[in-house]
């Protein structure tokens, strides 16, 4: 998995498995969902995420126990 920030765009995109995109499915406002063809979930992607998560929330993602420092928005 792989977690990533575009501040430029405020986008925040989480990579859960490699593969081909077959559909891109739109859960939510604005939070898409990338999907194979045999159903399979490739990427969450969150436009607007500064907004939607919260700056704040931005400092750590929490992996199990294990914390990793998330890069500024400033």
């Amino acid at each position: 998995m792989k977690i990533t920030y575009d501040k430029e765009v405020d986008a925040l995109n989480v990579s859960i498995r490699p593969g081909t995109v077959a559909k891109t499915v739109e859960v939510a406002s604005e939070v898409m969902l990338d999907i194979d063809k045999k159903g399979r979930v490739l990427n969450l992607e969150i436009l607007g995420a500064s907004e939607k998560v919260g700056a704040r929330n931005f400092n750590t993602v929490y992996i199990g126990d294990i914390s990793v420092p998330m890069p500024s928005l400033a």
